[in-house]
């Protein structure tokens, strides 16, 4: 395994990258509300993220095996350890969370409390879901994950004590933006997930008509950010977020082709998140 090989691999399949694009956009919000994210913040995003990751990874080593071979063969080198990577992040990210402040620590068990509904399950969902585990219901899965993300602007202004309204003017684009990318990946693992049992929008609609509905995500999250921006919701360099409605509309038509189309996938898509933090800072400046 060459260098490049190894770092992609680490990036990707042990969960950096999306706990970089955690911590990228909690770094968004703090310059959206006019702050410059302080390193602890960023820490715990990246940490909180790690860990909720690190669970998914734990509870779904057989599916994964069939949806992600290369990922699992990866992680399976290290399973034993997963467990306590898990509590290092989560013990870790409470300690400096409660050094911040009890509000604050409080909120973040409401993330942990999701990613445990949503890996490992709860028998009391049964009823009214008619499924233990939150990514086994039909686009359940997605809104429970786009919902989780939603919270990060809340979480980062209970990190400052306020809540202005722009905090929960992001929670509909990050929402919307999260939608897009769960279903997208959905369409990726739709044959392993038919093989499971478990249910998807691109495995009920088919591919072509998902694709539509994720066409329709990507545009109403561009037009609710520009509104937002144009309205004073948000500050108006917010407006630039627009962007990234033509970033996933190019790496969803060249993403998925090509020799390298799933490392081209996963670096694309998830690697979105890493590029909220440079665009508001840019745009503050």
């Amino acid at each position: 395994m060459n260098a490049i090989s190894a770092a992609y691999k680490e990036l990707v399949f042990g969960g950096h990258l999306l706990a970089l694009g955690t911590s990228s956009m909690a770094a968004s919000v703090a310059i959206l509300l006019g702050n410059s994210p302080p390193w602890d913040l960023l820490l715990m995003a990246y940490l909180f993220s790690l860990g909720a990751y690190t669970i998914n990874r734990i509870s779904d080593f057989e599916e994964d095996r069939v949806s992600h071979p290369d990922r699992t063969s990866y992680l399976e080198r290290r399973k034993g350890s997963l467990k306590w990577i898990v509590a290092g992040c989560f013990l870790l990210g409470y300690s400096l969370a409660f050094l911040r402040n009890l509000v604050f620590f409080g909120a973040l068990l409401v993330p942990l409390l999701l990613a445990l509904v949503y890996s490992v399950g709860w028998e009391k969902l049964k009823g009214p879901l008619g499924v233990t585990r939150l990514k086994e219901g039909l686009v359940v899965k997605n809104v429970a994950i786009s919902f989780g993300w939603s919270l990060v602007p809340v979480l980062v202004g209970l990190y400052y004590i306020e809540l202005p309204w722009v905090i929960f003017a992001l929670m509909p684009y990050v929402f919307l933006r999260l939608m897009v990318n769960t279903i997208f990946f959905d369409q990726r693992d739709v044959e392993a997930d038919r093989s499971f049992g478990v249910k998807t929008l691109p495995g009920r609609l088919g591919i072509p008509a998902s694709t539509r509905v994720i066409d329709a995500l990507d545009v109403c999250s561009g037009a609710y950010i520009l509104g937002a921006a144009l309205l004073g919701a948000v500050p108006l360099f917010a407006g630039a977020f627009v962007m990234f409605t033509f970033y996933s509309f190019a790496y969803r038509r060249y993403a998925g082709t090509g020799r390298h189309k799933d490392t081209a996938r996963d670096l694309a898509a998830d690697g979105e998140y890493l590029l909220w933090g440079v665009v508001a800072y840019i745009g503050h400046l």
